[in-house]
């Protein structure tokens, strides 16, 4: 199941891959990111209401979607001074978020990807919502590429002190 925890990894670890290459992926780059792969989850805010007894999922439904997730990263990328670098980075998160969830097999029918232009739901349908399989490899992966990292980081540090 791609919760919480896996998409900040994948995200992350995606991230961290890029940065290999591209100096735009820095870690403040990288962070933002990461809150873009959590931005189609702002969904989630309807639980609090719905322990308050307030129904609101069906207003929120059209925010887990790459339209609706769309409109909440350029909300957020006002808050920066380079507007289109983090809309960019968020976009970016956004759409591993969305890579992830495509995988589930959800009884609701899926993600809205076309939304507003269909109401058709994609999904592959290839792990369920209870299987933490993907959390555990991204766990396995993010660490594989963190230890990685530090290696490279401490090699390029020894060679500026040289």
């Amino acid at each position: 199941m791609p919760d919480w925890i896996a998409h900040i990894l994948v995200a992350w670890t995606i991230g961290t891959i890029l940065g290999f290459k591209f100096k735009q992926f820095n870690s403040a780059n990288i962070a933002l990111f990461i809150v873009g792969s959590l931005v189609p989850d702002i969904i989630k805010i309807t639980m609090l209401f719905g322990y308050l007894g307030i129904g609101l999922s069906k207003f929120f439904i059209p925010l887990h979607t790459p339209i609706g997730s769309l409109i909440i990263a350029t909300i957020f990328s006002f808050f920066f001074k380079e507007q289109r670098i983090a809309l960019f980075f968020l976009i970016g998160g956004m759409f591993t978020h969305y890579m992830l969830d495509l995988l589930l097999f959800d009884i609701n029918g899926g993600i809205y990807l076309l939304y507003p232009l269909s109401w058709n739901q994609y999904q592959l349908g290839l792990i369920t919502n209870y299987d933490f399989n993907i959390t555990v490899l991204s766990i396995i992966i993010s660490f594989t590429v963190y230890l990685i990292s530090n290696k490279i980081h401490k090699r390029q540090l020894l060679k500026h002190k040289t």
